[in-house]
């Protein structure tokens, strides 16, 4: 492995003749990111002041637009008919958009529903930089030289090319002409680098300046760093592919998060990682949060506290559950569920299915001879393999709410089922890789830090982290593969049921499975990917098609 090297004062951030920016714009139903929905998004890529490339689609909203937003953006009911649904559109933009930097007038409006309708259906969100033209400019035009900031106003006062319509991407266009406008304001003034930018209309704090020589030793290298208060107890914890570009970042003004703010006083040295991949180090942020459980660091990484759907066996109907068990008694669950409000209505959406609307799992064992054995293994085969009968159910449901105007409780119930797809789904795929005493995987692999290229090698034991490595394109990586085999073997005694305590590590291990190029080069196990077809969205929009009425001659 080369060596690694540390970075000179060039390297210190992203020069914006070499920043890559995605200037995006949204039209919607609405104000309100949980009520409301996207109508259209188009987009503008950009580099050096060169346009790369434009995105621009309709998207379903799968309700009714409104008049007044009909007559203010010109697209109607009509407009969107046959357009696709957001769960199709939002990974298109996302890999349009891949590592560049986020550019929005009223950043916050764009990506509160960017942001939601990601979490709605079950997509990751990248979290990349975000730069708000609309705080930059109020920073760059006083108000003796614009009457307001309303992108309007500044595409004219800047001579933009295009005029904005409150169409998506002709509002995108104009926003890039009044970037290029800030960003020639502000260059002269030292705005080089695309950090320069994010945090040109604010200020480092006192205690961020009185602390930013804490940076001044860490290295450009992949790991993880925790801060320490001044008895070495962790106060926090995050991990980066470059160490010394994220870890300057908490000392400068585009760091604006509270939990940080009131930790960065306490804040008395910084301990960092060394780590071969970003995904070791993932895998070691999780586990490091896990046991100190840092006072700073964001909610959600308990995943002891998990919430499962379980089928029991015998008379034992459908349970939350907060561990999860063998299977091979019959029994089954799904999960882990995203909040412990889904179980009940969850619960009754599946009995519903089975066993006919108002029923319960419970009293339909009684009413039959045998313990409701067909009936647990439908819905057994419902939360496994094949949901079919479940969304036949909901596809009828929703036509009739539909035909009968009732769409918010369309909405409700197409969000459940979501849900419960979403569960499922994420179930069979613990139970896949947990169910693998051992695979090592591997993926090209370029690392921009160490200037190598070659294959990057991750072992996996029973859907926990086991190894990790980089190896030259030169050189076989089936030789480290069997290096990998052998560690890592104490993972073995910690693997749990469904990943039960670690599903978390899990999935991150699996996102990096699943992504392109990558290929299997030792198993001691059968791994196969579940189909997820069968418990996608676009499965539950196939059924609904299936009950269309037949076209009038």
């Amino acid at each position: 492995m080369s060596a690694r090297r540390q970075l000179s004062f060039d390297d210190l951030g992203t020069p914006l003749v070499d920043a890559t920016l995605v200037v995006v714009d949204l039209e919607t139903t609405g104000t309100n990111p949980s009520a409301d929905a996207i109508t259209e998004i188009g987009a503008v890529k950009v580099r050096g002041g060169e346009v790369l490339g434009e995105f621009r689609t309709f998207v379903d909203p799968e309700r009714p637009i409104p008049a007044y937003i009909a007559s203010l953006t010109g697209i109607t009911d009509a407009s969107v008919a046959g357009a696709p649904p957001i769960s199709t559109v939002l990974p298109m933009f996302l890999d349009f958009v891949g590592d560049a930097a986020l550019v929005a007038h009223n950043a916050r409006f764009d990506l509160s529903f960017l942001t939601a309708q990601a979490a709605r259906c079950d997509i990751g969100w990248p979290r990349p930089q975000v730069l708000d033209t609309l705080a930059l400019a109020r920073t760059v035009f006083r108000r003796d030289e614009v009457r307001d900031h309303k992108l309007s106003t500044l595409a004219a006062h800047v001579g933009a090319s295009i005029t904005p319509d409150h169409r998506a991407l002709s509002d995108a266009r104009a926003t890039v002409d009044v970037l290029h406008a800030i960003i020639d304001r502000l260059g002269p003034k030292g705005a080089t680098t695309l950090e320069d930018l994010t945090s040109a209309h604010r200020r480092a704090s006192p205690a961020q300046l009185r602390k930013k020589h804490l940076a001044d030793d860490i290295p450009s290298v992949p790991g993880v760093y925790q801060f320490l208060d001044e008895q070495d107890a962790v106060l926090y914890v995050g991990t980066s592919r470059n160490l010394r570009s994220r870890v300057r970042t908490y000392f400068t003004a585009a760091e604006t998060r509270r939990k940080v703010l009131d930790m960065l006083p306490r804040a008395a040295s910084i301990r960092i990682i060394e780590c071969t991949t970003a995904t070791e180090a993932a895998i070691r942020e999780l586990r490091i949060i896990g046991r100190e459980k840092p006072p700073s660091n964001r909610h959600g990484l308990t995943p002891q506290k998990a919430l499962w759907l379980r089928l029991g066996t015998g008379t034992e109907g459908l349970r939350a559950a907060r561990l999860a068990r063998p299977e091979d008694d019959g029994s089954a669950q799904i999960g882990p569920l995203a909040s412990r409000h889904d179980v009940e209505p969850m619960r009754g959406l599946l009995a519903d299915a089975v066993l006919g609307r108002g029923a319960s799992f419970e009293q339909g064992a009684r009413r039959t001879l045998s313990p409701a054995s067909s009936h647990r293994d439908t819905l057994r085969r419902a939360m496994l393999t094949d949901p079919r009968q479940v969304l036949d159910h909901v596809a009828e449901r929703l036509r009739i709410h539909v035909a009968a105007g009732r769409y918010e409780d369309a909405e409700k119930l197409q969000r459940l089922t979501l849900a419960f797809l979403a569960a499922a789904r994420r179930a069979a795929r613990l139970r896949a890789i947990g169910a693998v005493p051992l695979l090592v995987a591997a993926r090209p692999s370029s690392d921009p830090v160490i200037d190598a290229r070659g294959w990057e090698l991750l072992a996996v034991r029973h859907g926990r982290f086991a190894g990790t490595a980089l190896v030259p394109a030169h050189a076989d990586p089936v030789a480290t593969a069997r290096s990998l085999a052998l560690t890592g073997t104490g993972e073995t005694d910690l693997a749990a049921p469904m990943c039960q305590g670690y599903h978390q590590e899990t999935e991150i291990l699996l996102t990096w499975l699943e992504g392109d190029g990558v290929r299997t080069v030792l198993a001691d196990g059968a791994w196969q990917q579940p189909a997820r077809a069968r418990f996608d969205a676009e499965h539950l929009a196939e059924r609904f098609a299936r009950t269309a009425p037949p076209a009038q001659a």
